[in-house]
């Protein structure tokens, strides 16, 4: 009997197990929600999708017939409320196990569903509210979430607003009414080519923009979770990272359950090195994908000090891994770290795996989903072994499946980056003649902190409102735990004189604000920054050529 994936996905292989040729097969009127996970509520009912813990103790265990059942009685929830087809639902829930069940419930009813860091400022979400025209919000109540989540809501006139659990705030509680709600739903009419999902994402221009996704992106997700995770069905998959950011799509998410695995989900504040690891170890999980900061809590606490031997694959991405991190896994664990590329805007596009193969110094092998090319200043595909911006070619003009809608409201950003023959990254590149990518660096200074992508532009319109603030430019530069952290260099407004008092100062002004990746962890005063002839900063004018 056929793999139910290949329902969605045709792929021939050859002697080595390569990918040859694929193609996706859906209807135009495709919905994860409808076409994946109620037929395999039906089809394979009992089967474990996902096994959530928090750290307090707390577990939860949805089987695919769960996640139909519980995803319908969200939906009429919603639609209860007023809500419908094209209206937009922020959510704010850590991972917390009702994300996926709101997720499917939004996809199912075509809403647009806007998943963000539960830790943001209420200026943060304010902001993200009101650009996305949200109509409904859904929140934990973990740290400050629920407060700012409230006060940003109010600002921004958001009318339906949900919490987990009961409380005095005004919050509806999800939880409570969900179980009061009907199990079956009537099929909502949508396209593939809706739009689904919106993530913020940090740019070095402005603030962060919207990068929209459709209704056919979740099958995209299929190659990241077959050829960088190796889930199957049968397979404990356990990944980290905040429902709030784009990379769950792709590790925990979509993917996964087109191919019947179960997820293994820990939700934390703060990562908690030890209880995860004796959860991987109980839960015989068989797959793991984190980021290096991560794996370099794991091995601080000794990862052979558990038994991990369940697990077949580990796979890394999110920041740079360094290689005396690589070398501690493989030491600890017998096994190699597979790394990945991707972006927010067009998810997974190179991995290293047991079937792709891995090369040292390498992100990996261009995945077969993506045509991608190194393209050179003079607009010519570079040879390999040359340097270039990594780009995605439109074949015959078509948009690339799993490549984003476009970005919210930002046509100008739509045209730069997106001009209906090339997709340009922004990533610089060289590659070799098998494939395999070898990541150079941004090519517009994006800072990439924890996992996390953080715009210096943000770090630097928020420091110099600070009247000792002249001028700023914020770097990522790399750090063993944060893979990069934010360092910012200050030239100082006159009758203000550098001092470690002021550093201290200037420090607490940016950090005492904002959300905790965007925090400042060094700060140095020059007398003067470099500009281009065009008076922009010269971001790279601190980079040390040997890192």
């Amino acid at each position: 009997m056929a793999e139910f994936y290949t329902r969605f996905i045709r792929e021939t292989m050859d002697e080595a197990g390569q990918v040859t040729q694929w193609s996706y097969q859906y209807e135009e009127d495709f919905n994860y929600g409808y076409d994946v996970i109620d037929p395999l509520g039906d089809l394979d009912p009992h089967r474990l999708a996902m096994l959530w813990r928090n750290h307090r103790g707390e577990e939860k265990r949805l089987t695919f017939s769960d996640l139909k059942t519980l995803s319908n009685q969200a939906a009429n929830l919603l639609r209860s409320h007023g809500l419908q087809k094209g209206d937009v639902v922020m959510t704010a829930l850590r991972t917390h196990w009702s994300y996926w069940i709101v997720a499917l419930a939004a996809h199912k009813l075509g809403l647009l569903l806007a998943p963000v860091y539960y830790r943001l400022t209420a200026e943060d979400f304010r902001y993200r509210m009101e650009k996305a025209k949200v109509r409904c919000v859904v929140t934990c109540r973990e740290g400050p979430a629920a407060e700012n989540i409230w006060a940003a809501a109010e600002q921004a006139q958001v009318p339906l607003r949900f919490a987990l659990g009961p409380g005095e705030d005004g919050f509806l509680d999800l939880l409570a009414a969900l179980p009061q709600q009907p199990d079956t739903l009537d099929r909502v009419p949508t396209l593939a080519t809706d739009p689904l999902l919106l993530y913020f994402t940090s740019g070095t221009t402005g603030l962060p923009k919207g990068v929209l996704h459709d209704h056919a992106f979740p099958l995209a997700n299929y190659w990241g979770a077959r050829y960088m995770q190796d889930v199957h069905k049968g397979s404990r998959h356990f990944a980290t990272g905040d429902t709030g950011w784009e990379v769950v799509s792709g590790t925990k998410f979509y993917g996964q359950w087109l191919l019947q695995g179960t997820l293994l989900v820990y939700d934390y504040d703060r990562f908690p090195p030890e209880q995860v690891l004796a959860f991987l170890a109980e839960a015989k999980a068989t797959s793991i994908m984190a980021q290096p900061s991560v794996y370099r809590l794991l091995t601080q606490v000794g990862m052979d000090r558990y038994d991990l031997s369940s697990i077949t694959n580990y796979a890394v991405g999110g920041e740079k891994l360094l290689p005396d991190l690589a070398q501690t896994v493989t030491q600890q664990t017998g096994h190699v770290l597979y790394e990945g590329y991707a972006q927010s805007e067009a998810g997974l596009i190179a991995s290293a795996s047991q079937v792709m193969g891995r090369k040292e110094g390498s992100v990996g092998k261009i995945l077969p989903k993506y045509h991608v090319e190194i393209l050179r200043e003079d607009g010519t595909f570079a040879p390999p072994g040359e340097q270039g911006e990594i780009i995605l070619v439109a074949d015959g003009g078509r948009h690339p499946q799993g490549l984003m809608m476009g970005y919210l409201d930002d046509e100008e950003a739509n045209r730069r980056l997106w001009d209906g023959d090339y997709f340009h990254t922004g990533d610089l590149a060289t590659r070799d003649a098998d494939g395999f990518l070898y990541y150079l660096g941004r090519s517009d200074g994006i800072i990439k902190t924890k996992g996390y992508r953080v715009s210096p532009v943000e770090i630097e319109e928020a420091l110099s409102r600070h009247p000792a603030v002249a001028e700023c430019l914020a770097t990522g530069e790399p750090d063993p735990d944060l893979g990069q952290k934010v360092k910012v260099y200050v030239t100082l407004a006159p009758g203000y004189a550098p001092s470690p008092a002021l550093r201290e100062a200037l420090m607490a002004f940016h950090n005492e604000a904002c959300a905790g990746f965007k925090k400042i962890r060094d700060l140095a005063f020059v007398p003067a920054l470099a500009h281009n002839a065009n008076g922009k900063l010269i971001r790279g004018q601190f980079r040390d050529p040997n890192a």
